[in-house]
């Protein structure tokens, strides 16, 4: 009989200290991240497919993950956590963008169970700058009485931008 080391893909304790496991997930969101900034780029002049959606899609899955790796890793940033998500839109917004696309119907939403990603065609863009994509994608999601617009890329950056600030300031 072989011996077993323990430990798992998972939860490789005898590898990583389960302390520093969040990075396995956090180098997964900044690839994921990176895939993502390469379809922005290529959205400038040509249209989004249904696979670069899938790609941006994986990246929020991926984002919104990272606050249970850290959680299970480190419990004793959990409440630096839940101020990051009360404080920031977007990341309650990426958690609705997670949970939708995995449960299809929200039914305990941090900001919007109705939340929309959608295609906006600009005919002035077009009529501008031929050569340019007029195709846009966006995100819109309620917050109170008013609606919040993102361009869907951008919207996937500003939630990167809020998880690398909180592992610079409150982790490395």
């Amino acid at each position: 009989m072989p011996t077993w080391y323990g430990g798992s893909t998972l939860n490789p304790d005898e590898i990583i200290p389960r302390e520093q496991q969040w990075k396995l997930q956090w180098s997964r969101v900044i690839r994921w991240h990176q895939r993502t900034s390469e379809i922005a780029k290529k959205s400038v002049h040509t249209e989004p497919d249904l696979y670069d959606l899938d790609v941006v899609i994986a990246f929020l899955q991926n984002c919104y993950h990272l606050r249970d790796w850290i959680q299970a890793c480190r419990p004793d940033l959990k409440d630096k956590m839940t101020d990051l998500f009360s404080k920031h839109f977007e990341m309650r917004a990426c958690r609705d963008v997670c949970n939708g696309f995995k449960h299809k119907a929200l039914t305990n939403p941090s900001q919007d169970a109705d939340f929309n990603l959608y295609r906006e065609w600009d005919h002035f863009a077009a009529a501008a700058n031929p050569s340019a994509s007029s195709v846009k994608y966006r995100a819109a999601f309620l917050d109170g009485d008013d609606i919040r617009k993102y361009d869907l890329f951008e919207f996937a950056e500003s939630c990167f931008n809020l998880w690398s600030n909180f592992v610079v300031r409150e982790i490395a």
